[in-house]
C-alpha cells in the first residue's frame, strides 16, 4: 500500500469516484444524513482498497490487521492510526453502531486473501453477508430503524447488491485472480489459469442473479419501514442495483463480455419511479415498477396504460416546469421574460389534472402481469 493510504481525500469524493448508483442515490437524502452515508461509504470502501490496492498478501494482511487495532480504538474513544478511520469514529458517535458488525465488514475483506473463499453456496451467503449484509446494517443505524424486521430486510438488501456486484463483475474478479461463483456450480474443466467462456460461467450467474431477486424482495419491502425522506435514496440505489441484473440478463448473461451498464434513460426512469414511490406513497408502486421496469408492458391492462401515461405525462411536465423557471430567471431577450412564467403556470395546470388523472386509475384493479 503506499502512502497514500495514510492520506484519504474528502469522504464525499470518494462515494463520487467509486459509485455512480450510490452517488446519486445519496443526492436525495437530507443533507445531516447524507454526511452520515458518506463517512460510512468511504470508510467501508477505503477498507476495501486496503485489499485490492495492495501490492502483495501480506501487506494486505497487515493493513487490515491495523484497520482491525483503529475499530478497537474507536469503540475505546482513543486516537486512531489511520486517518480514514476517523470517517468511522464520527459515524459511531452519532449512530451508535454496534462494534461487531465493521468487525465483520473486516472479516469480508480477509475472505478475499483466501486461495478459494467461495467453495459453496454457504460460503457465498456468508460472504455476502459480511461484505455487503453489514453495511445493510449499519445502515440502519445510519437511517435511525431498529426494528428487528427492518434489520432483516436491510441484511437481505445488502447481500442481493453484493450478489447482483458478483454476477457483474466476474471478468474484472477472475483477471485479478479471484472467483466468487461457488466452485460446486462450475464445471469440472474451469480452472483459475484461463478465462471461462460465458456458456461455462452462465449457469451460475443465472442462480446468482435469481438469489439476489429473492433478497430484493425481502430488502425493498423494508423501505416502507424508512422516513419518508430517506425512502427515495434507498430505492433509487436499489432499483438501480437491480436493474444491473436485468440488464445481464437482457445480455443472455455474457458477462465475460465486459460489465453490464445501465442506460441513462433507464436511470432517470428508475429515478422517476423512485421519487413517485417515496414521496406520494408504495401504494401502487409495483404496477409502476412492472411497467417501467419490466419487458411485460404490452401485457398491461388498459387502466395500467392510462395509469402509465397519465403519470409519465405529469412527471414530464413537471420537469418542463422547472425547465421554464429557469428560463424565466435567466431570460435571453427582455420582449420574452414574461412567456415564459405563462408556459410554466400552463404546465403546472396540466401536471396537476394528469397527477389526479394518476391517482384515479391507481384505485382501479389490476391483473398480474
Amino acid at each position: 500500500m503506499t502512502d497514500d493510504f495514510m492520506q484519504p481525500p474528502d469522504a464525499c469524493s470518494v462515494i463520487k469516484k467509486h459509485s455512480r448508483s450510490f452517488s446519486l442515490a445519496a443526492r436525495f437524502l437530507p443533507p445531516d444524513v447524507r454526511r452520515n452515508v458518506e463517512l460510512l461509504y468511504a470508510w467501508c470502501r477505503w477498507c476495501d482498497d486496503a485489499v485490492d490496492a495492495s501490492p502483495d498478501r501480506g501487506t494486505a494482511k497487515r493493513q487490515l490487521r491495523l484497520l482491525r487495532e483503529d475499530v478497537v480504538r474507536v469503540y475505546q474513544f482513543s486516537p486512531v492510526e489511520h486517518a480514514a478511520s476517523n470517517w468511522l469514529a464520527e459515524v459511531v458517535l452519532k449512530c451508535k453502531i454496534p462494534q461487531c458488525l465493521p468487525m465483520e465488514l473486516l472479516d469480508g475483506m480477509e475472505m478475499d486473501l483466501e486461495d478459494h473463499p467461495v467453495l459453496s453456496e454457504k460460503d457465498l451467503r456468508l460472504y455476502c453477508y459480511r461484505a455487503a449484509g453489514t453495511v445493510g446494517l449499519m445502515m440502519c443505524r445510519v437511517l435511525g430503524v431498529q426494528a428487528p424486521a427492518a434489520l432483516a430486510q436491510a441484511r437481505s438488501l445488502g447481500v442481493a447488491m453484493q450478489l447482483t456486484n458478483i454476477a457483474r463483475d466476474v471478468r474484472e474478479d477472475w483477471l485479478r485472480g479471484r472467483c466468487y461463483l461457488p466452485i460446486d456450480w462450475l464445471p469440472s474443466e474451469v480452472t483459475a489459469m484461463n478465462l471461462p467462456r460465458n456458456d461455462q460461467v452462465r449457469w451460475a450467474v443465472k442462480r446468482i442473479l435469481d438469489m439476489a431477486d429473492r433478497e430484493y424482495v425481502q430488502g425493498e419491502a423494508g423501505i416502507r419501514s424508512l422516513r419518508r425522506n430517506a425512502r427515495v435514496a434507498i430505492l433509487i440505489a436499489a432499483k438501480g442495483y437491480r436493474e444491473i441484473g436485468d440488464e445481464i440478463r437482457r445480455r443472455d448473461y455474457r458477462v465475460m463480455d465486459g460489465r453490464a451498464v445501465v442506460s441513462t434513460w433507464r436511470k432517470l426512469v428508475i429515478v422517476g419511479y423512485a421519487t413517485w414511490c417515496g414521496r406520494v406513497g408504495f401504494g401502487n408502486g409495483d404496477r409502476v415498477n412492472k411497467l417501467f421496469l419490466s419487458e411485460n408492458t404490452m401485457n398491461a391492462s388498459k387502466n395500467d396504460v392510462r395509469y402509465l401515461m397519465s403519470l409519465s405525462l405529469s412527471l414530464t411536465l413537471v420537469t418542463a416546469t422547472v425547465l421554464f423557471v429557469l428560463m424565466a430567471l435567466n431570460p435571453k431577450e427582455t420582449a420574452y421574460s414574461s412567456l415564459p412564467w405563462i408556459y410554466s403556470g400552463l404546465t403546472v395546470a396540466g401536471a396537476v389534472v394528469f397527477g389526479g388523472l394518476a391517482r384515479s386509475y391507481q384505485t382501479a384493479p389490476s391483473p398480474r402481469l
